[in-house]
């Protein structure tokens, strides 16, 4: 199934949706930022009136914030630092006690495991 993925199209999806998140957070509140408590957990302590949470937006960012908390800790210290952060791989790299190689092959993981949870993998097409 791995030789199915067309990673580079799946990695734009994983970019989307972490615009998209980043979008939404902000909606919700414009000093809101995504970012990992010492834990490594996304925090959801968001500057919001009470019923923002109620609303379709304040859902779907506790949705994202969950899938995204429920994902291994590498992978989401990783995705979080490329795809919010806009940290460049090498920077990101030297926060981790792993070569480059290592470091490739593990955010390849990580964008794959989360294109799954959202169901955004793309299929290559062999027509």
């Amino acid at each position: 199934m791995k030789n199915s993925i067309d990673y580079i199209k799946t990695v734009q999806n994983v970019k989307r949706f972490f615009e998209e998140f980043q979008y939404l957070v902000f909606l919700l509140g414009p000093r809101n930022k995504i970012k990992l408590n010492s834990e490594g957990i996304i925090e959801e302590k968001l500057v919001t009136d009470d019923s923002s949470y109620l609303t379709a937006i304040g859902k779907l960012v506790q949705l994202y914030t969950e899938i995204l908390n429920t994902m291994k800790s590498l992978h989401r210290f990783i995705l979080i630092k490329c795809y919010i952060d806009k940290q460049k791989d090498i920077a990101t790299m030297m926060e981790l006690p792993y070569e480059i190689a290592q470091f490739k092959r593990i955010k390849k993981q990580a964008v794959l495991s989360l294109a799954e949870d959202l169901e955004i993998i793309v299929e290559k097409n062999y027509f």
